[in-house]
């Protein structure tokens, strides 16, 4: 299998959420870099199955309200509850 991490990754234990097709789904950030995430989802909370190539908005903290922040992400890999994206955009709301 062929790595295709182009940067560093720094290991997190960060409350984060994604944001798909409306649907909130909170979750852990395994690790992190410039590039993209990988996120361990609660499965509890997790109203929608998301598929490599989909369009998410991640905010790095569990209350959007203290950090108004949110990166337009694309999935890259789904696996059981892990999921990767790579950022695309940071907005601030």
């Amino acid at each position: 299998m062929v790595n295709m991490v182009k940067s560093t990754r720094i290991v997190c234990d960060a409350k984060c959420i994604l944001n798909f097709d409306g649907f909130d789904s909170h979750g852990v950030i395994e690790n992190i870099s410039l590039s993209g995430a990988l996120i361990k989802l609660d499965h509890k909370n997790q109203n929608r199955v998301l598929h490599p190539g989909d369009r998410c908005d991640m905010m790095l903290c569990n209350n959007p309200d203290l950090y108004p922040v949110k990166y337009t992400c694309k999935v890259t890999r789904v696996e059981s509850e892990i999921i990767g994206i790579q950022f695309l955009e940071l907005n601030i709301m």
